[in-house]
């Protein structure tokens, strides 16, 4: 085997473009870690949160399945909640 620095430093390259790959993180926390409670808090709830997913009322971050009026110590606001309002058409 030829060992010189010509080959080192080849070898050393492609090892370096390896890890600009992403590498996905799909580890999720346990509830009861991030004190994750069923009912909201100070009026925040899992709904109006970034990490909540509604179609499947999953978190991203939090493991099971999660009640969209729950809330969390890594509650965050989601910015680009919008609340949807009910008119009543009940007109007489």
């Amino acid at each position: 085997m030829k060992s010189s620095r010509r080959y080192f430093f080849r070898y050393m390259s492609a090892l370096g473009l390896v890890s600009f790959f992403p590498v996905p993180i799909s580890a999720k926390t346990a509830k009861n870690i991030v004190k994750y409670q069923s009912t909201p808090k100070d009026g925040n709830a899992c709904k109006t949160c970034m990490h909540f997913i509604p179609e499947t009322n999953e978190c991203k971050t939090v493991e099971g399945s999660i009640d969209p009026n729950g809330w969390c110590i890594i509650y965050f606001r989601d910015p680009h909640y919008k609340e949807v309002k009910v008119e009543d058409d009940n007109t007489t």
